[in-house]
């Protein structure tokens, strides 16, 4: 059998809950977003994150779930668009030009549309809860949610690039485009859209470094901050 993605797993607990009694409400459902520079493995923490976090719950608990590249495919659903669009929606490419003439074409939302697409799905998930968002500015769109935690995963640069080079099978030459290029979108990203600065510590709860943290010990380190908030 396929393992079901995580986007899958949350639709198909959000339709089971037809057919469960009410639990009681929560006045600041807990959530937690993740900031990160490219090569500092926020995939592989977020997804430890979510098992460790639901290994705490119960089966009739609304289960942790992770949201990163299938954000996209949620945003498009939320607001009923066709998932060909989710090749314009990007966080860490530079793709104006292409996307400007998508918008003359009418192929596409205008990308500031689709910019508030994304940000009203973000506070949806992070109003309903137990939800991990992976970059996309979410700690500044969610920053008045009281049940948030913030942080930003960093990691010295060979670290990084060994990562990348071990994950995404790139050689030398690659793996420093691919993490310079990722690294500059992102940080364009928040500027263009937010007009912060991506590395200002004043954003995060904490900023843990992955060349010094393993992603367990930072997964960890994560789900300890998170039970102040349940």
């Amino acid at each position: 059998m396929t393992a079901l993605s995580s986007f899958d797993k949350y639709r198909a607990y959000v339709l089971s809950q037809k057919d469960r009694p009410p639990v009681p409400a929560i006045s600041h459902p807990p959530f937690i977003t993740l900031s990160r520079m490219a090569g500092a493995g926020a995939g592989a923490v977020a997804q430890l994150l979510a098992e460790k976090l639901n290994a705490r719950l119960s089966k009739d608990e609304q289960p942790w779930v992770v949201f990163d590249k299938n954000l996209i495919s949620k945003v498009l659903e939320d607001k009923d668009l066709p998932q060909e669009i989710a090749k314009h929606i990007h966080e860490d490419k530079d793709t104006t030009l292409q996307a400007l003439v998508g918008e003359l074409l009418g192929l596409h939302p205008s990308m500031w549309t689709l910019f508030h697409h994304t940000s009203d799905t973000i506070l949806k998930l992070a109003r309903l809860g137990r939800c991990i968002i992976v970059g996309r500015g979410g700690n500044i769109i969610t920053a008045k949610l009281k049940g948030g935690i913030h942080s930003r995963l960093v990691a010295p640069e060979n670290t990084r690039l060994a990562h990348l080079k071990s994950h995404l099978g790139l050689d030398d030459k690659a793996a420093a485009k691919y993490l310079h290029e990722h690294d500059e979108g992102r940080r364009r990203y928040l500027k263009t859209n937010f007009d912060h600065d991506i590395d200002d510590p004043l954003l995060y709860h904490a900023i843990l470094n992955t060349g010094l943290l393993s992603c367990e010990e930072t997964a960890d380190v994560l789900a300890g901050m998170i039970a102040t908030k349940l």
